[in-house]
């Protein structure tokens, strides 16, 4: 199996999270958390989900997450004013799949 399968192939989200484990538990200790969350669309369709996740956050603010048809990592940073956040989420089927950042100044 060649680098490039492992990384955009079937073992995508795995390669991730292992790469996350290996590097991110190397930085500090770890805090497992549950988190829930409901979502409710406010236009006529109604569309509602719930999920649970269990993930790590680490004392760098980097954190790990994974459920029953999903995972995501990610980070955020205070610099001053500014604040720097970014995450990577997969469904296990690899239907959906999303990097977001977001950078927030305060004046």
């Amino acid at each position: 199996m060649k680098l490039k399968e492992i990384i955009w192939g079937p073992w995508q989200l795995t390669a991730y999270v292992i790469l996350g484990v290996l590097f991110f538990g190397t930085r500090g200790e770890a805090s497992p958390y549950v988190e829930y969350k409901y979502k409710s669309s406010l236009d006529v369709s109604g569309k509602t989900s719930t999920y649970t996740r269990v993930g790590y956050k680490f004392k760098n603010n980097f954190y790990m997450e994974t459920g029953d048809a999903s995972a995501e990592t990610g980070y955020k940073f205070k610099l001053g004013d500014l604040v720097i956040k970014g995450k990577v989420e997969s469904t296990n089927d690899f239907e959906k799949n999303g990097v977001e950042v977001e950078l927030r100044y305060t004046f």
